[in-house]
């Protein structure tokens, strides 16, 4: 799976994929992607969020940060990812 985070500046959305060479390989039906859907953080030290809307709306995760405060990765729903370039 892909998670890809943008911002256009006062929003942060997050959207969910099944890489389409997984996707392509499997027997059989896959989950629908997830298009981009807002997420808000949650009180705190500014790294926990929950998904506003979409479906799914209600999901909570953290952004991992280095000992620098870099992003590192995210977390959704306890599921690791890490960080990428866009490519």
């Amino acid at each position: 799976m892909n998670l890809d985070i943008a911002t256009d500046g006062g929003r942060l959305t997050l959207a969910v994929g099944i890489e389409p060479e997984i996707r392509a390989a499997s027997d059989t039906e896959m989950p629908p992607d997830h298009p981009a859907a807002a997420i808000g953080f949650l009180p705190g030290d500014g790294d926990e969020y929950v998904i506003t809307e979409g479906g799914l709306a209600g999901q909570h995760g953290f952004f991992g940060r280095d000992t620098d405060g870099a992003v590192t990765g995210i977390d959704l729903a306890g599921r690791l990812f890490g960080r990428t370039q866009a490519g």
